[in-house]
């Protein structure tokens, strides 16, 4: 029996499986953006036809799809759902009004982003509850069926500190859909407190849910026509993944669907090999990714913006639509294989505009004239001019791309295809600093697994960088998000607002979180393995929260210890006051099946000698091995895998694990 992890990217494809008997398969396709779900089957059907197996045979498919995101960035053929907001008289204009922090602070001529719903879209109604929960005025339903002719689209229901009482919004949640509208509502959205970023959850929840729940069904449907009647479940940004019912009615939680599934794969080999400090990097066709993942656990976010700019890694605060769901903390660079480099003013740029999957790189001769990072890695001996794909890569398209670009910088075209690595290089290190040194993490302190098609490539030259000395590669690097959402656990996470003091008891909201948890994921049909507990804590008078592990049953003095060393490490200091519960949440976790593979590469086979460049070492003859599952080899050296290729700098040592796994060390 195989279980099927699909993950699609911008640029390809990638499918990861694994048997029970070890054995795994690696698939890698190109995408299909106008129709993604096709690229996903075709992806399955590939693998099918390759490794013999029978429909009746595949046990789970888990799926990561970018779709939610290129909804939101605006992709052709992709367009979200209109949208009605009915809430509270008098606060049709949050959504308009936002926070005061805008992108660009000294820019005064700057717009925020553009609210979801037009303002003819935005209806009040007479209600109101505190934010103790009473309900200061009941819902004046004749008023909100007035509004029945007016209303479009999907519904957001979204009143004031229902959070503490939903009472209202049940009402008129049930009305509306009496009405024979689609609705969606802040309180099963999210919880908690801040009207803004409840109101914009459930907005985007709204206007992702036609989107997200046609494309389900339409994969659904595909998988049935294979022949293939196993579960479906999705990964959500997290890294968890939650069943198709949990997926469409919360859509909002696959923004970063796909890239959370690279973050739990280095997770579990920061387990595995018992290491601290991880650093996961994910170089694929569009774009390069960075997270950190700490004692075996990837970092999470819950000031995550969708829609917005990233600059240098960063998301701009104020340039997108908040979300408020946990996030693996990621930052992201336009640093890809396809990443275009050009001229401007006379001086070389590279990126953000990627040649994608069609045209591509112009060595794939699908059309593309644009010079790319992958043509610059074949014209420096890097890539093989064959892959085990099959793609053949054409160097002299390559060359007269870099010398047209060489002509207008005034050199030559080898010399610029030099300064595209160390520029992309440099824009990858942007990444890693993020999630490390900006959150109080030293890079070279810790160990990176390098992974996606061109990971293996440059990140450990990136690590070399940063003075990272251990690179791990793991198998099906080219494939490895894919990997990672097979090592996902099932995660369901449900929060409330509080506002309590910590040295309260909090045990019984914590049951009652819980319970609704397990709920939500028996729905799913699937039993809870675990709960873990989780409180945004903050001191009193403070406007912003950190958020901490809480033991079962709730002990104050360890959350407020453990608030107290987080705000410390981050910050510098404690302060001698009142510590603040804002936040409880829950996670019911089901733990997927461990994932056992068998190497199945032999000893390390030469198959020749190139003249490659290498980023600190420069022209070197480097040994070319096929991947390999026993043995070491030292570089300089480029190890050609199914879905990837291997560079390993002058001075590393790279050795295979019982996996297949290579575990690259700097040696001098």
């Amino acid at each position: 029996m195989w279980r099927v992890a699909v993950d699609v990217g911008g640029t390809f494809t990638d499918l990861f499986a694994v048997s029970n008997e070890g054995s795994y398969a690696k698939v890698k396709v190109l995408s299909t953006p106008r129709e993604p779900e096709v690229g996903a089957l075709n992806a399955i059907k590939k693998f099918m036809e390759r490794y013999n197996v029978e429909p009746s045979e595949i046990s789970v498919v888990i799926h990561a799809t970018t779709i939610a995101t290129n909804a939101l960035l605006g992709q052709e053929g992709l367009e979200i759902g209109e949208v009605s907001l009915v809430t509270t008289k008098g606060f049709e204009d949050v959504i308009e009004i936002q926070r005061q922090n805008r992108p660009r602070l000294y820019d005064f001529t700057g717009s925020k982003p553009k609210p979801l719903v037009p303002a003819e879209l935005r209806f009040g109604v007479e209600e109101r509850t505190s934010f103790e929960g009473k309900v200061l005025k009941p819902l004046n339903e004749e008023e909100l069926l007035s509004l029945i002719l007016r209303l479009r689209g999907t519904v957001a229901v979204c009143f004031l500190h229902s959070y503490a009482n939903p009472e209202n919004e049940l009402k008129a949640e049930k009305l509306l859909r009496e009405a024979g509208f689609e609705v969606v509502t802040s309180h099963s959205s999210v919880s908690e407190r801040r009207e803004y970023e409840r109101f914009s959850t459930t907005i985007i929840n709204a206007a992702l849910k036609p989107i997200v729940s046609s494309y389900l069904r339409r994969f659904k449907l595909g998988l049935e026509r294979l022949g293939i009647k196993a579960p479906l479940f999705v990964v959500n940004s997290a890294g968890g993944i939650i069943d198709l019912e949990e997926a469409t009615k919360r859509p909002a939680q696959l923004v970063e669907s796909g890239p959370a599934g690279g973050a739990v794969g280095a997770a579990y080999y920061s387990r595995k090999l018992g290491l601290k400090e991880v650093i996961a990097f994910d170089m694929g066709g569009t774009t390069a990714k960075a997270s950190l993942i700490v004692n075996g656990e990837p970092t999470l976010t819950y000031e995550y913006e969708v829609g917005g700019e990233v600059h240098s890694g960063r998301i701009v605060k104020g340039s997108g639509y908040p979300v408020r769901y946990p996030f693996v903390d990621l930052a992201e660079v336009s640093a890809g294989g396809g990443t275009i480099a050009k001229s401007e003013g006379g001086l070389l740029k590279v990126g953000p505009i990627s040649a994608g999957a069609d045209p591509g790189p112009a060595c794939y001769g699908k059309g593309g004239k644009e010079p790319t990072v992958t043509d610059a890695d074949l014209l420096l001996g890097r890539l093989p001019e064959e892959l085990p794909t099959g793609l053949k890569l054409r160097k002299d398209l390559a060359l007269k791309a870099f010398e047209r670009l060489a002509e207008e910088l005034r050199s030559e075209p080898l010399e610029v295809a030099k300064a595209v690595i160390e520029a992309i290089t440099e824009e990858m290190a942007r990444a890693v600093r993020v999630v490390t040194v900006e959150r109080g993490y030293d890079p070279s302190m810790a160990s990176m697994v390098v992974y996606g098609g061109m990971g293996p490539l440059h990140g450990p030259e990136l690590a070399e960088r940063l003075g990272i000395k251990e690179v791990i590669v793991p198998p099906g690097a080219g494939v490895f998000t894919a990997f990672g959402m097979l090592a996902s656990n099932a995660i369901y996470t449900v929060s409330k607002s509080l506002v309590k003091s910590a040295r309260e008891d909090l045990e019984p909201f914590y049951a009652e979180l819980e319970a609704e948890a397990k709920a939500r994921m028996e729905r799913g049909g699937l039993e809870v393995s675990s709960f873990e507990r989780r409180a945004e804590v903050r001191y009193e008078g403070q406007g912003w929260t950190i958020e901490v592990k809480v033991p079962k049953p709730y002990k104050p003095e360890e959350v407020i210890k453990a608030f107290e060393e987080e705000h410390e490490r981050r910050y510098g200091f404690k302060l001698d006051q009142e510590v603040i519960v804002e936040t409880i949440r829950v996670m019911a976790i089901h733990e997927s099946p461990e994932i056992r593979i068998r190497a199945e590469e032999g000893e390390p086979k030469e198959l020749g000698k190139v003249r490659a460049w290498f980023l600190d070492g420069g022209w070197q003859e480097a040994r070319v091995y096929s991947r390999f599952g026993k043995g070491e080899v030292e570089g300089p050296a480029i190890i050609i895998d199914y879905d990837s290729v291997t560079l390993v700098p002058p001075g590393w040592k790279v050795k295979a694990l019982e996996d297949g796994a290579l575990f690259m060390k700097k040696v001098t």
